[in-house]
């Protein structure tokens, strides 16, 4: 069972925290960027965080809603998280069922590094799209595979990147990424993409694709 091996997954999470990875405080200023009100304006109404892991990015998610939904596979990590973020509901769901919220519900929606594990991240992202209210605000992040990287890996990290043992089963480059996004109904898509915080190689070999999305 796919919980089963997320709960051994995270018991291990020393080595796949988000908290860890270089790639952390561009995902914390891009979320910043994306969500904080105008000086004055209201905090939004509700947010969900899809495949919240160990709670990494969590906290920061959280600062900007009255009230925010957490969910992940693991029954075991969303346990420990409820522990320490009290203030969050947290719920233990597989992402191959559908949400399990009412439509228009969510004013944005935080899915990061999470569709790379998905057998469907186009059923994802529809069940992210039907959450959403209108003008709500989908951001995602996933590895970033673009021409130059791959090349990389090809000559250094094949073994390594298709390990049966790895966890990651899908691939996406900004194109393929948009067009499943365009089906799920989000009509323009942007991208951008960032590294692990060391600046000459992360100009050359960007490690991370970011899309943001708005529902009409």
């Amino acid at each position: 069972m796919q919980d089963h091996y997320y709960d051994r997954y995270w018991s291990e999470g020393y080595k796949h925290t988000g908290q860890r990875q270089g790639y952390a405080p561009n995902f914390l200023r891009w979320m910043a960027r994306e969500l904080a009100p105008a000086p004055g304006a209201p905090l939004r109404r509700r947010g969900l965080e899809a495949g919240c892991g160990d709670a990494s990015f969590t906290g920061a998610f959280a600062q900007f809603f009255e009230e925010t939904h957490a969910i992940d596979i693991s029954h075991s990590q969303i346990a420990e998280n409820q522990r320490d973020l009290p203030a969050v509901f947290f719920q233990a769901h597989d992402l191959s069922a559908p949400l399990p919220f009412p439509d228009a519900h969510f004013d944005a929606v935080w899915c990061s590094e999470v569709l790379e594990h998905l057998f469907d991240p186009l059923f994802a992202l529809r069940e992210f799209h039907r959450v959403l209210a209108p003008r709500g605000r989908l951001l995602v992040t996933v590895p970033y595979h673009g021409p130059f990287k791959n090349v990389l890996i090809a000559l250094f990290k094949w073994e390594r990147h298709f390990d049966p043992e790895y966890p990651h089963l899908r691939f996406f480059t900004a194109a393929s990424l948009g067009r499943i996004a365009l089906k799920a109904g989000f009509p323009a898509p942007a991208f951008r993409t960032c590294g692990m915080s060391r600046p000459l190689r992360d100009f050359f070999v960007p490690t991370n694709l970011l899309m943001g999305a708005t529902k009409r």
